[in-house]
Formats: C-alpha cells, structure tokens, sequence
C-alpha cells in the first residue's frame, strides 16, 4: 500500500512537471507567426519629424518642420488654362462682277397699215366726176342733218359726196329693183378703193325707193348715174 501510495505521488508529480513544460509551448503555438514584411522596392521616405524623432533639441525650424509635415502641403488656389482660340485668318473680301448676257428682245412687230389703194384690189374703176354711171354696192345709214325721214343718199367723195345742208343742189339717179333720183346731201368713206369699196350710203326711205329688198339684208348691189 505506501509504494502504491508513492508511486502514485511520483506520477503526479512527473504529470505536473510535464504540463508545466508543455504550457508555453502549446501558448506559443497558439499565437499567428508575423507575417514577413516585403522587401520595399522603394527607399522608405524621410522621417516627417526630422530632429525631434532622433532625439535632438526642437527648435522654431524644427517646430515649424513638423507642423508643415503634419498639415501636409495646402494646395493653392487651381489654375486652368483657358483653351486657346486660334484667330480665324483674315479673308479680303473682293467682289467679282460677273457679267450677264443681256436677253435678246422680243421681235417687234409693225403695226398693218391699212390697205392703200395701190395694194389692195379694187371692186370697182373710180368713175369720171360727171356724165357717166357706176356700179357697185350701196347700205343704208341713219341720216343725215335737216334731211332724216327724207330719201337722200351720201356718195363717196371722189364721186363728189359731201354735205349739202337743206336744200340739197345735186342730184343722182339710183337704179336697183327701181330707178329713183335722190339727193345727194353728205359723203361717205365707203371703204373706196379697197376690195369692200362701196358706191353709195342710202338714207332707210331711200333704201325702201329702190329695192324691195330687207334692210336686214345689209347691202344691196346699185348702180348710180352720176349726171342726174
């Protein structure tokens, strides 16, 4: 029983012994390795506190050092550079005349002379003044002044028509459907020595003496025997 008892004390203390060696070692293990720190491509910068982080005496200079590498540098107000413009090349301004056909004119034309008588045909040979008889067309005309209602006649000028005033001193014989002697009281144009030469202009009583055709009918054919 006591070597039991010793043994027993023995192990205890052998058991004590062993945990007591093993206890700083299991701690040790415990705790994370340090990481290795990397070998710096760069030179580590300057120490900011220059003098005083080795000690030395602080001065204004070192005071001041410290404060500036503290604060950090104040950056200043930006300056931005305004683009620059280029200044557009100046150009002479010239004007250039081009000159500019002038359009032709537009062709005039002459105005048409009325037919003379020595371009247009004539009806008729402009009878001698007197003591002879010519054929051709006669119409009829309102009047003439102091003879309307009266049966007159108005013969072209070179038959020796013009105005007579009341009483008339010349007469004529007018032949159509009838013959009847008329007074000649006025001249007429009667388109002489053109194709629509006519030979005589016949008051509306004058036209109902010598046919029986329509004044509607416009011209009657007539001849005129001019020495009474």
């Amino acid at each position: 029983m006591p070597k039991l008892l010793r043994r027993a004390a023995v192990l205890t203390v052998l058991s004590a012994v062993g945990i007591a060696l093993l206890a700083p070692l299991t701690a040790r293990s415990a705790v994370p390795g340090a990481v290795p720190a990397p070998d710096p491509l760069l030179p580590a910068p300057p120490d900011p506190r220059g003098d005083l982080a080795r000690g030395g005496l602080p001065d204004r200079t070192s005071v001041l050092r410290l404060a500036l590498a503290v604060e950090g540098p104040t950056s200043g107000a930006e300056l931005i550079a305004s683009p620059v413009i280029p200044t557009p090349v100046a150009v002479p301004m010239e004007a250039t005349l081009h000159p500019i056909s002038t359009p032709p004119s537009a062709p005039t034309f002459a105005a048409a002379s009325a037919p003379t008588a020595a371009s247009a045909p004539t009806a008729a040979v402009a009878p001698a003044p007197s003591g002879e008889a010519v054929t051709g067309l006669a119409t009829w005309y309102c009047c003439s002044a102091g003879y309307r209602g009266q049966a007159v006649v108005a013969l072209p000028g070179v038959l020796g028509g013009h105005y007579d005033p009341p009483p008339s001193a010349r007469s004529v014989t007018v032949c159509a459907d009838r013959c009847v002697v008329l007074p000649v009281v006025d001249s007429c144009g009667c388109h002489w020595g053109t194709s629509a030469q006519k030979v005589a202009d016949l008051s509306p009583e004058a036209w109902a003496a010598v046919t029986d055709r329509a004044r509607s009918a416009g011209v009657v054919t007539v001849t005129v025997n001019l020495g009474g």
